[in-house]
């Protein structure tokens, strides 16, 4: 018995595989590269490489299938985005065979579609920067002249920060939508949302829901994200935000969520006032920060899935402090590019070790797969130079 795991080259699958390992479950892990990091941990058991879950998606359902039929795991527990939602959409031919802790395919699809959150906060009456969904191409001007700027575009679907860009003017919203449409061959029914840019702290609101109640909450404040000017955070704190925790558990009602989710937050520098950005229905990035604060999301999952519900957990440690170090390097070099005063950024950077302060990788207990980040990292920011 034990717990099949994707996506193996990231390092929030690492964190679930250790989470999993160190509650005494056999984890195996699996991934499209042959070099995955998570592969070398301890608490990998065992591991086998699937096709690329884009390329060729069919092959990755039927190679993950084959491996399931041939295995006595108790639960599948997808990481990244692409092997999320692809596992979802299948989830009946897994079913069969063991627990697939996740949302039915339509509900985790609507979630992740920026355009829709419109619709749900007309839905439910919830606060989001002023937003603009165009029809077509012919309504651009009209929008150009409607935008306060700064101003965001944003792809509906999409990771990380993937096809985001911040436009300061009427000429570049329209250059810059028009290039963002053909670089991504983008239809006229996938045309990017635009909204209002919120200058302030990012936050995001961790939650496990089963069937549509909470049973675990856990919020958490950015300190530096790469790229700096909004991306994933690579340093963050545990903390808490009563009004934000409170819009996360309405909206995750609302789609009568199963599993895990992550829901972001802008909080208004100019007014106090929290706007959700988006919703990831996924394991997010910064998964350890919970894991490290207290709330164990990998095992808790695990858990619901097996015995069919969980112990809620609302507790946890506040001003933990997690880094994935790597990407931190890169912020603080982005940072560093436009901060007039250096010294706080680089004095706060500079604090490597502390009682309260973990790393995503980093592990005295199981210490080759958090090296390995390091030549992984440097190999694909070789092939996205070339």
């Amino acid at each position: 018995m034990g717990v099949l795991v994707t996506s193996a080259h990231s390092a929030k699958s690492l964190v679930v595989t250790r989470s999993l390992g160190r509650n005494g479950i056999d984890v195996t892990t699996s991934d499209y590269t042959k070099l995955a990091p998570t592969y070398y941990s301890k608490y990998s058991k065992d591991h086998f490489v699937y096709p690329h879950p884009i390329e060729n998606s069919e092959s990755f359902i039927n190679c993950i299938l084959k491996n399931v039929k041939k295995n006595n795991y108790e639960a599948l527990i997808p990481v990244n985005s692409e092997e999320t939602y692809l596992i979802a959409k299948y989830k009946h031919k897994f079913t069969p065979y063991l627990k697939v802790p996740l949302h039915d395919y339509d509900s985790i699809m609507r979630a992740n579609d920026k355009g829709e959150l419109l619709k749900i906060a007309e839905d439910i009456d919830i606060p989001i920067p002023k937003t603009y969904n165009l029809n077509n191409m012919s309504e651009i001007k009209q929008v150009a002249e409607k935008l306060n700027y700064p101003a965001v575009i944003k792809l509906k679907n999409t990771k990380s920060s993937i096809g985001l860009s911040y436009v300061h003017s009427k000429e570049e919203f329209i250059s810059k939508y028009v290039e963002t449409v053909s670089n991504f061959h983008l239809s006229a029914s996938n045309l990017p949302i635009v909204q209002e840019y919120i200058p302030g702290d990012g936050y995001g609101v961790s939650a496990l829901f089963n069937c549509g109640d909470p049973r675990a909450i856990f919020t958490h404040k950015r300190l530096r994200e790469y790229p700096s000017s909004g991306g994933p955070s690579t340093c963050r704190i545990s903390t808490e935000h009563k009004e934000m925790e409170k819009i996360a558990v309405k909206i995750l009602k609302y789609l009568n969520w199963h599993g895990v989710a992550m829901v972001e937050f802008k909080l208004d520098s100019r007014t106090n006032k929290p706007y959700v950005i988006e919703i990831n229905p996924r394991f997010w990035g910064s998964v350890n920060q919970a894991v490290a604060a207290g709330v164990d999301f990998p095992y808790l999952l695990y858990q619901m899935a097996v015995d069919g519900d969980v112990k809620p957990v609302f507790n946890y440690k506040m001003g933990v402090k997690t880094r994935f170090l790597i990407n931190d390097f890169r912020s603080l070099s982005d940072i560093l590019k436009n901060e007039p005063n250096k010294i706080p950024t680089l004095m706060s950077f500079s604090h490597f070790f502390g009682k309260n302060l973990y790393y995503d990788t980093l592990s005295f207990d199981d210490p080759i797969p958090g090296m390995l980040f390091y030549p992984f990292e440097i190999k694909k920011l070789w092939h996205r130079l070339k």
